[in-house]
């Protein structure tokens, strides 16, 4: 159980300022969520939070995925809400190689977690803020990815 100090800072850490993509959708999805988990307070608002972290991802996996660019890797074109399959033919692409494994599953780790926290009917606090976190850190990790955390550098 916890107490109401712990949870306090828990909710205060939460809503913490996030850099922003350059995705309005994403930057949307990722302030609704934090503002969400500062407020929740039962089950049921704990799988809320779960489905607008599956939400965000589906607006990043659209805002990088190119079918073009990334083809698909089971022959099978994903839906215009297919996060996972975006995000795998994404990934795939941009990271390359057995040395690139390990990133490639924490992106799937990271989308599999949401997917998990919203089905889930006794969700805690706890549970609903590292699912918060991972789907935080793989915004960060995607925008890190494909450019869009690197330096400007005005020439």
């Amino acid at each position: 159980m916890i107490d109401s100090l712990t949870l306090s800072l828990l909710q205060r850490e939460a809503q913490q300022l996030v850099e922003p993509t350059g995705w309005a959708r994403v930057d949307r999805n990722i302030d609704k969520i934090v503002q969400v988990l500062a407020d929740a307070k039962n089950e049921e608002d704990y799988q809320a939070v779960g489905l607008l972290c599956r939400e965000a991802i589906i607006s990043l996996a659209q805002a990088v995925y190119d079918p073009d660019l990334h083809p698909c890797l089971d022959g099978v074109n994903p839906s215009e809400t297919d996060a996972k399959r975006m995000l795998e033919n994404y990934i795939a692409t941009q990271l390359l190689g057995s040395s690139n494994e390990s990133l490639r599953k924490y992106v799937k780790d990271a989308y599999q977690l949401t997917v998990t926290l919203q089905h889930k009917r006794n969700a805690n606090f706890r549970e609903t803020a590292l699912c918060v976190e991972a789907t935080r850190s793989l915004v960060n990790a995607i925008a890190i990815i494909s450019g869009q955390r690197d330096p400007y550098i005005d020439f």
